[in-house]
């Protein structure tokens, strides 16, 4: 028992000074996203997001993003490819262009009330280096999200919790799991066709010498044709 205690104790100690070291900050996200039906189970998605961090005081970057998807094996797989356009504002005060290409498998599964789904995906972003140098360029992400989410019977309120991990395949110094997100959300459905959906984000670094923990406060309209 005093061994348990002892180590209870000192763990509280660790994670406790681990917190002290640790900066915070509070952003909100806004976004709308549009998706259609392609036919012959293809689909197109169109998304545009603008974020803030600082309190929600300062311009972090917009998003344009493209994809297309095809679903398959009795709608539990999903494969896609996407392509992004960042406007970002970069540690050194300026405003840069980011490009980012990416392809995904997901995979779902239904059970009562709930579905579970595992997306696997990779994401390379290409830096502009005319506004800052980066000593990788470009960066290839290996980002692996679990999620699971509840909607009773012709209710229109949908409820969903994930977390994802962020692995940086390509730096050769740093190469680690470095970002851990996690997304509480609820959706409700507006009409057939249109959804509105508010969620709290968490973005918390892991393995970097100065990690921030980042609450984004979000609203996200989708648009299904």
């Amino acid at each position: 028992m005093n061994r348990l205690l002892f180590i209870a104790l000192m763990t509280v100690s660790v994670v406790t000074f681990a917190q002290s070291e640790r900066t915070t900050d509070l952003g909100g996200i806004v976004s709308a996203e549009f998706s259609t039906d392609l036919g012959h189970d293809f689909g197109l998605s169109v998304e545009e997001e603008l974020r803030f961090d600082n309190r929600c005081t300062e311009f972090d970057r917009w998003l344009n993003s493209l994809g297309v998807d095809y679903t398959f094996w009795r709608n539990r797989m999903k494969v896609g490819l996407m392509g992004d356009y960042i406007r970002r504002h970069n540690d050194e005060g300026y405003y840069e262009n980011r490009w980012r290409i990416g392809a995904q498998l997901t995979y779902s599964e239904s059970f009562r009330h709930f579905k579970f789904a595992y997306r696997t995906k990779l994401l390379s972003t290409f830096y502009d280096e005319r506004t800052g140098e980066h000593r990788v360029n470009p960066k290839l992400y290996w980002r692996n999200r679990l999620q699971i989410s509840y909607q009773q019977p012709n209710s229109r309120f949908k409820y969903a919790l994930s977390a994802e991990l962020f692995w940086l395949l390509n730096d050769p110094q740093n190469s680690v799991v470095d970002n851990l997100r996690t997304v509480a959300s609820v959706e409700y459905r507006l009409t057939r066709r249109h959804y509105l959906m508010a969620f709290i984000r968490m973005d918390n670094d892991l393995q970097v010498k100065e990690p921030i923990d980042r609450f984004y406060f979000g609203l996200n309209f989708r648009m299904k044709y």
